[in-house]
C-alpha cells in the first residue's frame, strides 16, 4: 500500500505499508506547505495545494512505482487554498480556498501538468473549505464554513466554467467543513460541522443537484466536557461506518451509519489536533495526521464492529496535515 503525506513544510513524502508500520520510499522537495492532496483518476498524476497567501497548486507524474516528480506550480487563484480534488475524466482539477472564498478550476495538460486558471469564482466570504464531484461526476458540491452551504455546481466540460444549480444551507453558525459520500447506499452522504462539532446526514439526488440534511448528532461523548473542532470525515468501504477525526479532543469518533447515525466510540487519535484521516481502499487500516504533535498513526479497523487499534509506530512528519492511500 502507498500512501502520500503532506502537511505545514517543503515536502511531499511517498510512504509503503511495512508490516503494521510506515516506511518513506521518497521525499519530493515542493513549494511551502503541500497541506492537500489529490490524484488523477489514472493515478499517473499527483496534485498538491499549497496554503500560502499566495495560494499554488502543483503537479507531480508519478512513476510505475508511484514516485513522484515534480512537473511545476501554478497560482491557484486565491489565498490559503485548503483542498483540492480532480474531475473524474481527468481534465480538469478543483480548488477551495480558505482564506478569500474562492472556488478555482484548472485545466489539466495531457503530461499532467496544470494551466492557469480557467475560471475562478468568488463567493464573497472567506473560508471555502472543499470542493468535490459527487460519485456520478454529474455535478461539483462545494463545501463552504463561511457562509454555512453545500452548494451544487455544473461543470462545462469544454471551457472548465461551473455554474451555480442548488444550495442547501446547514444549520446557522454550524461551519460545514467536509463531506463523504456512502460507498454503499447511493445519494446518503455526511458532513461534517467543524463549529458545532457535530455529523449530518443527508440525501442527495443526482438527478436534480438537490442536498437536503437530516439528522444531525454530535461528535463527542456527552461528558466530553471540551470545544472541539472535528476535520476529516470517512465512510467504510462497506457503508456500516463513519469516521470523524475530533481536533482539541484529540480523537476519531465511530459512528454506526445505518439504520441511523449513532455514535459507537470515541478512540484516542494518537497525537495533538488530527488534522486529516483516510481510509485504505479496503478499509482495513485508517491513518490520522496529527498536525501539532507531528505524526503520522496507524489503526487497524474492527470489520465486525469498526472499532479502532493502533498498529505500528507512528511516522514523524513535522506539521501532518494530509494522508491520502493511493493503494497498490
Amino acid at each position: 500500500m502507498t500512501l502520500y503525506l503532506g502537511g505545514y513544510g517543503a515536502t511531499v513524502l511517498t510512504v509503503r505499508e511495512s508490516g503494521p508500520g510506515l516506511t518513506v520510499q521518497s521525499t519530493v522537495e515542493c513549494p511551502a506547505n503541500p497541506t492537500y492532496l489529490a490524484l488523477s483518476p489514472d493515478r499517473r498524476f499527483l496534485y498538491a495545494s499549497h496554503e500560502l497567501e499566495e495560494g499554488l497548486l502543483s503537479a507531480f507524474a508519478l512513476d510505475a512505482g508511484g514516485i513522484p516528480r515534480l512537473l511545476g506550480s501554478r497560482p491557484s487563484g486565491g489565498a490559503l487554498p485548503c483542498h483540492l480534488s480532480v474531475h473524474p475524466s481527468g481534465r480538469f482539477v478543483l480548488t477551495a480556498h480558505w482564506g478569500s472564498g474562492e472556488l478555482a478550476v484548472h485545466p489539466v495538460a495531457g503530461d499532467g501538468s496544470l494551466g492557469e486558471a480557467c475560471h475562478v469564482v468568488p463567493t464573497g466570504k472567506a473560508a471555502a473549505h472543499m470542493i468535490r464531484c459527487d460519485p456520478t461526476g454529474q455535478w461539483v458540491l462545494a463545501v463552504h464554513l463561511g457562509l454555512g452551504t453545500v452548494t451544487t455546481y455544473r461543470l462545462d466540460l469544454g471551457n472548465g466554467e461551473l455554474a451555480a444549480h442548488a444550495v442547501a444551507s446547514l444549520p446557522p453558525t454550524s461551519g460545514p467543513r467536509h463531506l463523504a459520500f456512502d460507498p454503499v447506499v447511493a445519494g446518503r452522504m455526511y458532513i461534517v460541522n467543524e463549529l458545532h462539532s457535530t455529523l449530518t446526514a443527508a440525501a442527495f439526488d443526482a438527478g436534480t443537484g438537490a442536498l437536503t440534511p437530516a439528522e444531525t448528532i454530535s461528535t463527542l461523548p456527552a461528558d466530553a466536557g471540551v470545544t472541539n473542532h472535528p476535520s476529516a470525515v470517512v465512510a467504510s468501504p462497506d457503508g456500516r461506518f463513519v469516521y470523524v477525526a475530533n481536533r482539541f479532543h484529540d480523537s476519531v469518533a465511530v459512528f454506526a451509519a445505518v439504520p441511523r447515525l449513532r455514535l459507537l466510540a470515541t478512540y484516542p487519535c494518537g497525537g495533538d489536533f488530527p488534522r486529516d484521516a483516510a481510509l485504505t481502499p479496503d478499509g482495513a487500516r485508517l491513518y490520522v495526521a496529527n498536525e501539532r504533535s507531528g505524526a503520522v498513526v496507524g489503526f487497524a479497523v474492527d470489520p465486525a464492529d469498526g472499532s479502532l487499534t493502533p498498529s505500528g509506530a507512528p511516522l514523524a512528519l513535522p506539521g501532518a496535515a494530509c494522508v491520502l492511500p493511493a493503494g497498490g
